[in-house]
C-alpha cells in the first residue's frame, strides 16, 4: 500500500480519529504517556478511570501473576544523553519486596492498556511507526527473569506477544543483557544490564503483505543527526499485529519505566530539547492550534 504525504495542519490529527491502516510520513507525535494525572504513590491500576491519553482506550488492567503493580512516582526518569528531551511527567516503579527481597512469581505483576485505532496494528496496516521509552532496572539482587514492555494482540498469552523489549532470560543471557523479541524470537542487544536509565527506540516498518513487516531496535542511540541513528538491530520477515501495550515484571529486581512515546518519525518520539516544545505537543494542544488556524 502506498503511503501518501499530506499537509501537516490538515492531517495532523487523522491518526487519532481513524484506524491506522496507513501511516503518514510526517514527523508526528501520536501519543505520549508521561504518567501525569495518576495518583502519585499508588499503583497505576488504582487510578480508575485511567487518565485520558491519546492512542489508548479503557483502563490499565492488572492481569497474570501477582498483584504488585507499578506505582506512580513523581518525576520522569533522568536520561542525560545528548539530544534527548525528557518530559515533565512522572514514572512508574515496581519496587523490590518491602522486606528487601527479590520480586518473585507470587508478587510480580503484568498490566496492560488497549490501544485505539491510531496505534493498533492489523494485517492491513502499512507505513512506519516508532515507539520509544525509558527503562531502568535496579540490579539489587542479581539476574532478572523478565522486565519488559510488551505489545500483544487479542490477549496477553505468550503466543499473542508480537513485540517485547527490556531485560529477560529469553535472550539467552540469563537476564544479564538487554534484549528484545519479535513474535517470540529473541535477540540480545549485546549491552550488559546495569542500574542506569536507558532509552529504547523501536521502528516498525509495516506492510499489508504477510511476512512483510520488520522491526529495528536501538538501545541508547546517538541522537541529533538526520534520519534514523546508526547501528540498531533489524529483524525482518515478520507478520506483526498488536492492540495492547503491557508492562511486565516477573521475578527479579526493581524496575522503572517512563516517557512512552509513539510517532511517525524518530524525532517525533525522541525530539531534541530545542524542538520538544513543538514536537511534544499533546494532541489536545494540536486541536487548539488547528481550531485557531481555522478561525
Amino acid at each position: 500500500m502506498k503511503i501518501v504525504s499530506k499537509p501537516f495542519v490538515g492531517k495532523a490529527l487523522a491518526l487519532a480519529a481513524v484506524p491506522l491502516t496507513c501511516l503518514c510520513a510526517h514527523a508526528q507525535l501520536i501519543s505520549s504517556e508521561s504518567f501525569n494525572g495518576y495518583t502519585v504513590g499508588s499503583p497505576v491500576t488504582a487510578t480508575v478511570p485511567s487518565p485520558t491519553v491519546a492512542g489508548y482506550t479503557g483502563n490499565w488492567t492488572g492481569i497474570d501473576f501477582g498483584t504488585q503493580y507499578p506505582t506512580v512516582i513523581a518525576g520522569s526518569l533522568n536520561y542525560t544523553a545528548a539530544g534527548y528531551a525528557a518530559s515533565s511527567g512522572s514514572h512508574i516503579d515496581v519496587p523490590n519486596n518491602t522486606s528487601g527481597g527479590e520480586i518473585t512469581a507470587n508478587n510480580s505483576s503484568r498490566m496492560y492498556r488497549l490501544l485505539d485505532g491510531s496505534l493498533a496494528v492489523t494485517d492491513s496496516t502499512s507505513g512506519t511507526l516508532y515507539l520509544s521509552w525509558l527503562f531502568q532496572d535496579g540490579q539489587e539482587t542479581g539476574a532478572t527473569t523478565y522486565q519488559m514492555l510488551d505489545l500483544y494482540n487479542g490477549n496477553t498469552a505468550d503466543a499473542n506477544r508480537n513485540f517485547t523489549a527490556g531485560l529477560t532470560q529469553n535472550g539467552g543471557q540469563s537476564g544479564n543483557q538487554y534484549d528484545f523479541g519479535v513474535t517470540e524470537a529473541y535477540t540480545s542487544t549485546g549491552v550488559n544490564a546495569d542500574n542506569g536509565v536507558h532509552l529504547f527506540v523501536a521502528k516498525f516498518d509495516l506492510s499489508a503483505v504477510a511476512g512483510g513487516d520488520s522491526v529495528t531496535v536501538w538501545l541508547d542511540p546517538t541522537l541529533g543527526g538526520l534520519g534514523d541513528p546508526t547501528g540498531g538491530t533489524t529483524v525482518t520477515g515478520k507478520t506483526i499485529k498488536f492492540d495492547r501495550l503491557a508492562i511486565s515484571d516477573y521475578d527479579g529486581n526493581s524496575a522503572n519505566w517512563s516517557d512512552i512515546r509513539w510517532g511517525t518519525s524518530l524525532i517525533s518520539v525522541v525530539p531534541e530539547p530545542s524542538t520538544f516544545a513543538l514536537g511534544g505537543m499533546s494532541l489536545a494542544a494540536l486541536l487548539i492550534f488547528r481550531r485557531k488556524t481555522r478561525a
